[in-house]
């Protein structure tokens, strides 16, 4: 029957073996029998609910519609977010029926599609105090191909006729696995003959991997590089369910941004940025299988609790060239299992020497991130501002010394500490980081640079007041420092950005309250200093006896006026 666009292109896709990860319940208790409610569910809306418990090889479903008194359809489609083709399940007044759903949305009854179907039943129910239109039936794990299940829903409200265009139709996006039991042991990846280790690798202590490195007290690298180019490899991380463990394959050094990541709970994800909104679902492990083959991919995966330990098992190609590398990146968290909404406890980039053995380890970045951050929001925040206040109003509150106004020295001195210290931590950045910033951080960091140790330059190299390039300096030397003062507060607020992406919010919170509080500050201080200087200068009036008497006398400061008409 031509036309009847009975399911939807979303899908839900779900690992039907046993399998690692979070069992979600959002939808209302739903009993499969009396007093043993399924084991699992999920929504799409509040109308629309999946329930499934996994018992043995057989997978126990339910799909249920609120306030539906028509047909219900749930279709199995042999390509993920394709609906078309699929064998769908359909119930329809007391009959249930299967049918095959062809390319151009032909539908047909087929009693030969879903045979491994049993159980079947459509009724309506009361649950939760709330009418559901219940479709349930029982699958074979064995007869869903590759372990994954994609699935599509549609129904009509009120009307029986089946088919017929449907009222309503919808699918999940994301992956659900049917179990949360890990298995306890992995199969044994290809193998060669053994030769032994290659030279400056050190033996595995695995029969069926030739090297390892130790990349911390609790984290094992295995690997075996075949002769076709293919890295079998085994990270063993010696820590519980509890938290979580990933290894990721970058494309760009080691960005995680890009990188295809296997994680404990079971599935592969793409790590298209570092908030938990840009780490999409794209696989699940569904055992020791192939994969598809994309740019830098895992070509088999699997994950186990072994012993008390997490482990992740994954093949994947690094080509014959000589010189070849693998660059992994191996992350874990040891107390908490929610990936991706918590951030690591510990990071590596790891290069893997393919054809000669031996091992790279670049440990995680974050307490150095830290530090960069902190000493930059420490001295662009607190002291830059400082040093330009007291040179700004301190020429008359704190008077010579040697000579010498103190305000001056302690500008210079200021403002050169602040150009050193900003050099150094941006060398470490630059040598340590490996381009993980964003949102143009080194581009406008090396501009801020540039400008910054020129003003210093200006300033050492001051001309006399009496000098014909005084004025030219002052203004040049505003002008810089105005400049180089809004560069800084754009690039705090793109290092703020990049905190937030590639580590956490809270630090990136932590370091925004210090840098307003540290503006704000300045802010105060430059009042005060205003009206002290207004203060001073109101004392500074004649004395008695002087033509004068009573009409202030303003200090000398060609350069406050310069700097006053520029500004």
């Amino acid at each position: 029957m031509k036309g009847n666009n009975i399911l939807h292109t979303l899908s839900l896709a779900f690992l039907v073996t046993r399998a690692s990860g979070i069992c979600p319940s959002e939808a209302p208790s739903f009993d499969r029998e009396a007093g043993t409610p399924y084991s699992c569910s999920s929504s799409t809306t509040d109308d629309v609910h999946l329930y499934w418990t996994v018992d043995g090889a057989a997978v126990h479903m339910a799909l249920t519609a609120k306030d539906v008194s028509g047909w219900l359809s749930i279709g199995f489609a042999e390509t993920r977010g394709r609906m078309d083709p699929a064998d769908s399940l359909s119930g329809y007044g007391m009959n249930v029926s299967t049918q095959k759903l062809l390319p151009g949305y032909d539908v047909s009854e087929d009693n030969t599609v879903l045979t491994d179907i049993t159980n079947r039943e459509i009724s309506t129910l009361t649950i939760g105090g709330e009418s559901y239109r219940v479709l349930r039936f029982t699958r074979t794990v064995a007869s869903i191909p590759s372990g994954v299940l994609s699935v599509n829903y549609a129904f009509h409200s009120t009307s029986n006729t089946f088919p017929s265009i449907h009222t309503s139709r919808g699918g999940w996006k994301s992956d659900l696995q049917l179990d949360s039991t890990l298995p306890t042991s992995l199969p044994t990846p290809t193998t060669e003959a053994p030769t032994g280790p290659p030279a400056g690798c050190t033996p595995s202590t695995l029969p069926e991997f030739r090297c390892m490195e130790t990349i911390d007290t609790k984290t094992v690298l295995h690997w075996t590089t075949l002769s076709n180019g293919t890295v079998d490899a085994q990270l063993v991380v010696a820590q519980n369910s509890a938290g979580w463990c990933s290894v990721g394959l970058p494309i760009n050094g080691f960005d995680m941004i890009g990188a295809k990541a296997l994680v404990s709970d079971g599935l592969i994800y793409d790590m298209n940025g570092k908030t938990s909104a840009s780490i999409v679902q794209t696989g699940d492990r569904g055992g020791f299988r192939q994969v598809a083959a994309t740019t830098r991919s895992f070509r088999k995966a699997a994950v186990a609790q072994v012993s008390g330990d997490q482990v992740l098992r994954f093949s994947t190609d690094v080509g014959t060239a000589a010189g070849a590398q693998l660059s992994l990146i191996v992350g874990y968290h040891g107390s908490s299992s929610a990936f991706p909404a918590t951030i690591h406890s510990a990071r590596y980039g790891l290069r893997v020497s393919a054809t000669g053995g031996g091992l790279e380890a670049i440990a995680d970045n974050t307490e150095k991130v830290k530090a960069h951050s902190g000493v930059m929001v420490a001295v662009w925040a607190y002291v830059v501002p400082f040093a330009i206040l007291l040179k700004r109003f301190g020429t008359d509150l704190l008077g010579t010394v040697w000579g010498y106004p103190v305000a001056f020295i302690l500008h210079g001195v200021l403002m050169l500490g602040s150009a050193i210290t900003t050099s150094i931590f941006s060398a470490v950045a630059f040598k340590e980081f490996r381009g993980d910033a964003q949102h143009y951080h080194k581009e406008l960091g090396n501009a801020l640079l540039v400008v910054m140790w020129v003003q210093v330059v200006l300033g050492l190299a001051a001309p006399a007041k009496d000098s014909q390039l005084r004025i030219p300096f002052v203004v040049s030397h505003t002008v810089l420092g105005i400049a180089s003062f809004g560069m800084a507060i754009g690039q705090m607020e793109s290092g703020l950005r990049n905190v937030e992406e590639l580590y956490t919010e809270s630090m990136k919170n932590d370091l925004l309250t210090a840098m307003i509080v540290g503006l704000c500050c300045s802010a105060a201080l430059c009042l005060v200093f205003f009206v002290m200087k207004k203060m001073c200068t109101r004392r500074m009036a004649v004395l008695p006896g002087d033509e004068n008497k009573g009409s202030p006398q303003v200090p000398d400061d060609e350069d406050e006026e310069v700097i006053t008409a520029v500004v």
